[in-house]
C-alpha cells in the first residue's frame, strides 16, 4: 500500500464530493421509507418497549450520520446548496421524530396548548 503525495488530495476531495450528494439522498430517502415502519410498529394503540427503542437507536444513527453530512455540507470548499438544504430539513425532520416519538409533550402542556388555541369564549 502506498501513501497518496500532496498532489493527489485535491483528487481524493473531489471523489468523494462526486459520491456525496448521491449518500445524502440515499440517507434522506432512508428516513421517509422509515415512516411505514412508524406507522406500523409505533403508531399504535400500544407500541412494544423493544420496537421504541430500535426506533431510538436507529434515529439516532441517522441523526449522527446527518451530522457528518453537515461537516461536508457546510465546508466552504463544497458549494453545493441543494445538498446541504437536503441535509438541513433532513436533520429537522429527524429532530422531529425524536421529539415525537421519545420526548412527547406532558398532559400541563398539552392543555396550555390548547387553551391558547381555543380559548373559552
Amino acid at each position: 500500500m502506498t501513501m497518496e503525495s500532496e498532489d493527489s488530495a485535491p483528487s481524493v476531495w473531489e471523489r468523494l464530493l462526486t459520491d456525496f450528494p448521491a449518500s445524502v439522498e440515499e440517507w434522506s430517502r432512508c428516513i421517509n421509507r422509515w415512516n411505514r415502519w412508524e406507522e406500523e410498529h409505533l403508531l399504535v394503540e400500544h407500541p412494544s418497549p423493544e420496537d421504541i427503542a430500535r426506533h431510538l437507536k436507529f434515529i439516532k444513527r441517522l441523526m449522527f450520520f446527518g451530522q457528518l453530512c453537515a461537516l461536508v455540507a457546510t465546508h466552504p470548499d463544497y458549494g453545493d446548496a441543494r445538498t446541504a438544504e437536503m441535509v438541513t430539513s433532513s436533520q429537522e425532520v429527524l429532530r422531529n421524530k425524536l421529539r415525537m416519538f421519545h420526548q412527547p409533550m406532558g398532559d400541563d402542556e398539552t392543555e396550555k396548548i390548547l387553551a391558547e388555541v381555543f380559548p373559552a369564549s
